[in-house]
């Protein structure tokens, strides 16, 4: 049920125009720190090369 929710919500971030690879769904269990470590630096690269957002932030 929450894959298909967190399907539904990428589908919704592509079509309000934010990327929806900025955002990830995986279980890691909490005795997989180093997975979690390594999963954590593979997101953070990948939104570092999308750049910042641009949609849905507040000109001042």
């Amino acid at each position: 049920m929450a894959r298909r929710k967190f399907a539904t919500l990428k589908r919704f971030l592509d079509y309000i125009g934010l990327e929806g690879d900025r955002t990830i769904f995986t279980w890691i269990s909490a005795s997989e720190g180093e997975r979690f470590a390594n999963v954590i630096k593979g997101v953070t690269a990948k939104v570092r090369a999308l750049g910042p957002a641009t949609k849905l932030v507040k000109k001042l």
